[in-house]
């Protein structure tokens, strides 16, 4: 199986290809904020990038919860077993590009107790397979048939927070490239 995840400040995509994510280097260096409030900072920004951009949000949704462990899977979710988060935002979007071609994006934001468990976190849940946070529209009918399937995916951490970002081309027109593009302008909102 292919991993995707951030690698020296590129995201490895399932094909064999990469989108550049030269801003994301800059962003880390950024002071952390760990407060409730800057995991929906997150979502904020994500969605003010993506509509800069010229892509509409068709669709959105989010939701919050305390327990990472009850919305999780796989290993991750016996890590929250044992390493509970201090709070979790999951948002999603179904959004439309410039060029009419749409896709979904899942994002997770997880605040962890301290540093050190949030870089645990992250080791994990960026090996492929390991499970991860449960995406938001896999709760939805209108989605519950895309399939994430981690070739498109990416994460950042921030002190405490760890983002999660997935995204999955979708509808009749699918584009990798798209789908590439969306990820690397989630992954860059901070």
């Amino acid at each position: 199986m292919v991993m995707a995840g951030v690698v020296g400040g590129a995201v490895a995509l399932g094909g064999g290809g990469t989108a550049s994510l030269d801003a994301l280097s800059a962003l880390r260096s950024r002071p952390a904020q760990t407060s409730k409030s800057s995991a929906r900072n997150v979502e904020v920004r994500t969605f003010a990038r993506l509509k800069i951009k010229g892509y509409q949000v068709k669709q959105n949704s989010r939701s919050q919860f305390g327990s990472c462990k009850d919305k999780a899977y796989g290993q991750v979710e016996r890590f929250f077993a044992a390493h509970p988060c201090r709070s979790l935002h999951r948002f999603m979007a179904e959004l439309v590009s410039p060029s009419g071609i749409s896709v979904l994006v899942a994002v997770s934001v997880v605040d962890m107790p301290n540093a050190a468990s949030a870089a645990e976190f992250k080791d994990l849940v960026d090996v492929h397979g390991t499970g991860n946070v449960l995406e938001l529209p896999k709760e939805m009918r209108r989605y519950r048939t895309v399939e994430f399937t981690g070739y498109r995916y990416g994460s950042r951490q921030d002190d405490t927070l760890v983002t999660n970002v997935q995204v999955e081309p979708f509808g009749r027109s699918r584009s990798a490239a798209i789908a590439a593009e969306v990820l690397s302008l989630a992954l860059e909102a901070k």
